[in-house]
C-alpha cells in the first residue's frame, strides 16, 4: 500500500483527536489557566472529545485504513 493524502489527512485527524481527548480528560485546568477567556466560548468537553476521536476511527475503518 502506498502512502497517499488520505492517509496523511487521516493520520494528521487521529493525531488531533487523541490529543483533544488527552487535553480533555487530563489537561483540563491546563486549557482553562492558559487561554482564559477564550476557554469559556471553547470549553474543554469529555463527551465531544470523545464523539470526535469515535467520529475519526468510524472515517478509517470507511476508508478501509484501519
Amino acid at each position: 500500500m502506498e502512502l497517499n493524502w488520505e492517509i496523511v489527512v487521516y493520520a494528521l485527524l487521529l493525531i488531533d483527536s487523541i490529543g483533544a481527548v488527552a487535553m480533555s480528560w487530563f489537561g483540563r485546568k491546563w486549557w482553562i489557566h492558559s487561554t482564559g477567556k477564550f476557554s469559556e466560548f471553547f470549553p474543554p468537553a469529555k463527551g465531544w472529545s470523545v464523539m470526535y476521536f469515535v467520529l475519526i476511527l468510524v472515517i478509517g475503518y470507511l476508508l478501509g485504513i484501519i
